[in-house]
């Protein structure tokens, strides 16, 4: 089933994936066709501010999605945090990014998923290169 604005409520944690499968923007929808959501002048990049804009330049030309909670703040709750955020900047790529900020609205608490997975990708990375190079420092001490 795909999902179209007339199933979202206010406060809905909303995103659309980018780049293919890279990674997913994130905003809260705040009714009546808009989004609160991080938004920077070049690809969303260059000095982002959090900013309420139509869904359809929200969308880009992508899926709507919903991220559901088994426990998240009330969606008023969500959405006037969201609100009182408008005009706000220190995005952060690692910290503060526009999913930590959809989470953060609907939850209470800064997280982002594509942050935890990258960084669970790079110290998975890290230690199969220390276990590589500490196999081949045993082969060469045994020779």
């Amino acid at each position: 089933m795909r999902l179209i604005e007339e199933d979202l409520k206010y406060g809905d944690h909303i995103y659309v994936r980018r780049k293919g499968l890279f990674y997913s923007h994130h905003g809260i929808y705040a009714g009546k066709g808009t989004v609160i959501h991080f938004k920077g002048a070049v690809k969303e990049k260059k000095d982002p501010v959090v900013i309420k804009t139509d869904i359809e330049s929200f969308l880009n030309g992508g899926k709507l999605k919903r991220r559901d909670y088994k426990k998240r703040l009330p969606h008023v709750e969500t959405l006037g945090i969201a609100k009182e955020h408008l005009s706000k900047k220190g995005y952060s790529l690692a910290f503060n990014n526009c999913e930590h900020f959809a989470a953060y609205c609907a939850t209470g608490k800064k997280k982002s998923v594509q942050v935890h997975n990258v960084v669970g990708v790079i110290v998975g990375a890290t230690l199969a290169i220390a276990a590589f190079i500490g196999k081949k420092r045993t082969r060469t001490k045994e020779v």
